[in-house]
């Protein structure tokens, strides 16, 4: 078994026969309590963060405060995840957990391993955690980086793709074609940022269609290795002044 019912049915019955399950059933669901409010934090700040990026100076003039934004997305997320409570918020469930859980999330984990290590590069990359950590990555963050992570990602998206099966519930039920159809929809409303950003961002260069992608896939900035800034913002800094503070 897996999804909902692992969690939700197996582990509260493997822990019914264990010594004290008075003691251990509290624990379990206390530690998913603390692992689904550790994810909301996360989704919320990137939610709230990309809001703040791209209009946020427009949804200040509206909402005055950052704190009513933050407010304002867990009210949405809030609404949103009232169908997965009715009577038939299992299947609704399921359908999302099926569509978003591995093709979307390997997608968008191979685009974001693309446009970090080879596009904003991996010399860029290294500069900047040196001024976070005061040290350089070794050489095995840095083949992690630019090799391995780009193919293992790859590899379980083709995968994934390959042995695509539609969703189920049980051994029994089989979604219907609109919910098939539903799921994908799901599944795209993550996915399509990308190639719609990607073509934004190659028609409001100019220049030769060749020049246009070039100047898109180029960084904003060039940073200073001596520095750690970048070269149209360097400074000298006094050898007596610690930049960074390593940890």
């Amino acid at each position: 078994m897996k999804g909902p019912g692992l969690v939700f049915v197996v582990y509260p019955e493997v822990f019914s026969t264990m010594p004290l399950p008075q003691l251990w059933a509290p624990l379990f669901f206390l530690m998913l309590l603390c692992l689904g409010l550790d994810s909301q934090f996360a989704m919320v700040e990137v939610a709230v963060t990309s809001i703040m990026d791209g209009c946020g100076p427009k949804v200040l003039r509206v909402l005055k405060r950052q704190e009513i934004i933050v407010l304002a997305v867990c009210v949405i997320g809030f609404l949103l995840g009232i169908p997965h409570i009715t009577k038939g918020g299992m299947y609704v469930f399921q359908l999302m957990d099926h569509y978003t859980a591995v093709v979307s999330l390997m997608f968008l984990a191979f685009f974001e391993v693309l446009a970090v290590c080879w596009v904003f590069g991996l010399r860029r990359m290294t500069i900047m955690v040196k001024r976070m950590l005061g040290k350089a990555p070794n050489i095995y963050f840095c083949s992690c980086w630019m090799f391995f992570s780009p193919v293992l990602v790859l590899c379980i998206l083709i995968s994934s793709i390959v042995q695509y099966t539609p969703a189920r519930y049980g051994k029994s039920y089989t979604y219907p074609v609109w919910a098939e159809v539903v799921g994908w929809g799901i599944s795209l409303v993550s996915i399509i940022w990308i190639p719609l950003g990607a073509l934004q961002e190659i028609c409001r260069n100019k220049g030769t269609l060749m020049q246009r992608i070039k100047t898109a896939m180029s960084p904003t900035i060039e940073l200073d290795p001596v520095n750690h800034l970048p070269e149209k913002q360097r400074v000298d800094i006094p050898e007596s002044v610690d930049f960074i503070s390593p940890p």
